[in-house]
């Protein structure tokens, strides 16, 4: 089955070889465009204002020049692509954007259980899963 719209998150965390190896899995699935998606933390509510919207301009500058390799890859293989940069927690976010943009897959990476905090409240990938009804693909290492 081939896809026209799929959502790859990509963290800091899995920004590098991770990211990539999710990538090459979409790609495959999909025949329309990637949107890649980086999620920043919430900034405090006690920043308002003008202050907070320049947090929020920085976090998401960050969050472009972080995912600027990835796009320039797709790019160059011809692949439609694009970049959403969102606050948030991750989980809830992964699922927010993958219904506001109709995408009809989610490719996570996911190494598994990273800890005792997984143990107790499950991976991102896990949350997203447990939360969405859109298809998820989890690629492993």
């Amino acid at each position: 089955m081939i896809y026209q719209r799929v959502l790859v998150p990509v963290s800091g965390k899995t920004a590098g070889e991770r990211a990539a190896k999710a990538l090459r899995h979409a790609q495959t699935l999909c025949s329309g465009e990637i949107i890649l998606l980086h999620v920043t933390e919430a900034l405090p509510r006690l920043v308002g204002g003008a202050a907070h919207d320049e947090l929020e301009r920085a976090d998401t500058a960050k969050g472009e020049t972080l995912l600027a390799p990835l796009v320039e890859d797709l790019k160059k293989e011809g692949v439609a692509c694009r970049v959403v940069v969102r606050e948030g927690s991750p989980a809830d976010t992964i699922v927010t954007v993958g219904h506001e943009e109709g995408v009809d897959m989610i490719v996570m990476y996911t190494d598994g259980r990273d800890g005792l905090t997984d143990l107790l409240i499950g991976s991102i990938t896990e949350r997203v899963l447990r939360n969405t009804d859109i298809p998820l693909l989890a690629v492993r290492r």
